[in-house]
């Protein structure tokens, strides 16, 4: 993983020199950036990522019992591949913590990967109710049956599945790192945890699923946010006045 940070760090380097500007979609982004002196920082600028909110509104939840899922069940998943930067292992390790505390509970990952196998194997050994989607068109249905969602990525550039967490209206647990502590307000609008630890997670989660009322002010400020910072139409605008400014200059 490593070599590989290093040859996408290079590649960057090498074709720096040849651009008007770098977009950088967090602020997190344009600090690595200028951290690792990839260009001058006047070539730098940042453009938040952002997402289109009506089709996760409009999204229609996958009935409950087509998943094999109860009504009373307290479903916890995670959008994202199943690979080593997502921790699904800590997320299922924090399923099995979890459980223990809340017997009635499922636990759903929407996506797929090479870390598939061993995820369902330990959820196996563990009698744990998980959902594996596997690749699907349909994510944000999966979603929408979530009761509280997780990132609990070891790296993240910005964490898009946060803000369409938070557009679903679904509690969000995710990791202290990168870029998406400028995404959550911790304790306000989202609640964030260490890297690579599931105990935190888990009573993170079970937090939220003992203080009902805290949880609804959370998503209520958590969807606010979205609609006033993170909408797919200003990251349009901001880029049509960035290429108008480099036509202009040019």
């Amino acid at each position: 993983m490593k070599l590989k940070s290093i040859i996408y760090l290079l590649i960057e380097k090498l074709l720096a020199p040849w651009t008007d500007k770098i977009v950088c979609i967090s602020i997190a982004e344009k600090e690595s950036a200028k951290r690792e002196k990839i260009s001058d920082e006047k070539k730098l600028v940042l453009i938040p990522n952002g997402i289109d909110i009506s089709k996760v509104k409009e999204a229609v939840a996958i009935p409950r019992h087509i998943l094999g899922i109860s009504d009373n069940t307290f479903v916890v998943g995670m959008i994202g591949r199943v690979s080593p930067q997502k921790a699904p292992d800590v997320f299922i390790k924090a399923a099995k913590l979890i459980q223990t505390s809340i017997p009635d509970s499922a636990f759903i990952i929407v996506g797929d990967g090479e870390e598939v196998e061993n995820i369902k194997e330990f959820a196996k050994q563990n009698n744990l109710k998980l959902i594996i989607t596997g690749w699907t068109d349909q994510p944000y249905s999966y979603l929408k049956v979530f009761d509280v969602a997780l990132l609990l990525s070891r790296w993240e550039g910005f964490g898009l599945a946060i803000v369409e967490y938070m557009a679903a209206e679904k509690n969000v647990v995710a990791s202290r790192v990168d870029a998406i502590p400028t995404l959550i307000n911790d304790g306000k609008d989202g609640l964030l945890v260490d890297t690579d630890n599931p105990e935190d997670a888990c009573a993170k989660v079970l937090w939220l699923y003992d203080h009902p009322k805290e949880a609804f002010e959370m998503r209520k400020k958590a969807l606010e946010k979205v609609y006033e910072n993170y909408d797919i139409n200003r990251v349009v605008f901001q880029h049509i006045e960035l290429f108008k400014e480099l036509y202009s200059n040019k």
